[in-house]
């Protein structure tokens, strides 16, 4: 398509066809076909007939590809009609965005976001579309009104030559204001301040277990340490040198693993057999998700996190499998990443106690491991030696820009925050120090 100053969207009320292909889009991957329709219809006389099928699992997206400014902003925005509830789809532009709500059936509804150009350049606009739990293999979905169409480019006021805050704690331009948002927690402590931060994030909106292969090529790159965009899988990267292993997203999602370096997964590092097995939204919640070595994942099954005294294995950037120390006050096998990350596991465990408080006292019978850690209340929640080890790897590693920036991903992913990442002086504020 032609470059021009005004993203313009060609077809984007799905007006124009070729047989079955809507002019100016492509389709990615075989997951949707796609057809004429004007049984529901937005604007016009045609809407797009999107069929989903099983092969959503890849990546599977409606595209086109727009030109835009630096400095100018673009509200692209777009339709969408459920028929059945068991699908999502997603807004493309330069990047995943919103979703729209599954279980809003039989009715318009609009997926929008504001985007500002940082630099010109073309970028991809469309729609992702995946599956969650209930699809039966296929569904119909309706596009139309694709927005904008013309020209609708806002350029930017000017403003003033303001540096940007440098508080490590500010979350990334995008997310509601964090005092606003803790607001309901101000000036409480002990378990009142955790009850409180509870009612703040108890209601995240869950994607679904299958959407987390989506969150981690987002949330957990490596922007960082080598900062080659490859996937940061914490159980083997090496944070001062270079990396025996290195995974392409996507490309080398598991799979088959028969040794460390032969695809990644989605770790649950508070293992879902000590939640029940795949119970939503623990299930999927990706404040605890992480992209990790299958083959180290499956090493370190659902053994409690520690520190090792008689070592059975080591991963290659040095994460342990064995005997617990003896200084650790818990006799068994425990797993033990590496120094670099022990705050980011700390803290994801904090956010489970605190994010089902209401749950957590019940699943310390689940299994023996389960029963190791937890120690059966809601308040507490963990035994006195992982806490005392908890709190230590919190204080030692502290949160890092990799933290905050996953925090905010996955804010964006499923719409709660972990507290615990934003504001760090909680964990001493609830469970002392």
């Amino acid at each position: 398509m032609s470059h021009n100053s005004v993203a313009q969207i060609v077809n984007g009320d799905f007006e124009q066809w070729n047989g079955n292909v809507p002019a100016g889009w492509q389709v990615i991957d075989s997951g949707i076909s796609l057809a004429p329709s004007s049984t529901q219809v937005k604007s016009g006389g045609l809407a797009a007939e999107v069929l989903v099928s099983t092969s959503t699992q890849s990546n599977t997206d409606l595209l086109q590809t727009v030109h835009v400014e630096q400095g100018k902003s673009y509200d692209f925005s777009v339709s969408v009609f459920h028929t059945e509830g068991n699908l999502k789809a997603r807004l493309v532009a330069d990047g995943y965005q919103g979703y729209s709500d599954n279980l809003k059936l039989q009715q318009w509804q609009d997926i929008s976001f504001n985007y500002t150009a940082a630099t010109t350049k073309d970028i991809q606009v469309g729609l992702r579309f995946y599956d969650v739990s209930g699809f039966d293999g296929t569904e119909v979905v309706y596009v139309d009104h694709f927005r904008p169409t013309d020209s609708t480019a806002i350029p930017q006021p000017p403003t003033d030559p303001v540096e940007p805050p440098t508080d490590p704690v500010d979350p990334p331009a995008g997310t509601e204001d964090l005092e606003a948002y803790y607001q309901a927690a101000e000036g409480k402590t002990g378990f009142a301040l955790k009850t409180a931060l509870h009612n703040i994030i108890r209601q995240h909106n869950s994607q679904g277990y299958t959407a987390i292969w989506e969150l981690v090529k987002q949330a957990d790159l490596d922007n960082y340490y080598e900062k080659d965009g490859s996937i940061l899988d914490m159980y083997s990267e090496n944070p001062s040198d270079s990396d025996a292993v290195t995974f392409t997203k996507v490309t080398n999602q598991c799979g088959q693993y028969s040794k460390e370096g032969d695809c990644y997964n989605r770790e649950h590092s508070f293992p879902k057999s000590w939640f029940g097995g795949k119970v939503e939204p623990m299930n999927s919640d990706g404040h605890h998700l992480f992209a990790t070595d299958g083959y180290v994942n499956a090493k370190r099954s659902n053994w409690p996190f520690g520190e090792v005294g008689s070592v059975t294995y080591t991963s290659s950037n040095g994460s342990k499998l064995g005997q617990a120390k003896a200084a650790l006050g818990f006799n068994g096998t425990v797993f033990e990443p590496v120094d670099e990350f022990k705050g980011d596991f700390a803290r994801a465990y904090f956010y489970i106690a605190t994010r089902y408080e209401n749950e957590i006292a019940s699943w310390e019978g689940n299994t023996t491991n389960s029963d190791a850690v937890l120690d059966g209340t809601n308040t507490t929640v963990f035994e006195p030696w992982l806490l005392a080890m908890l709190k230590r790897w919190h204080t030692n590693d502290p949160v890092s820009p990799k933290e905050l920036d996953r925090n905010q991903s996955v804010y964006e992913f499923q719409g709660n925050r972990n507290p615990f990442v934003d504001h760090p002086e909680f964990v001493t504020a609830i469970w002392g120090n």
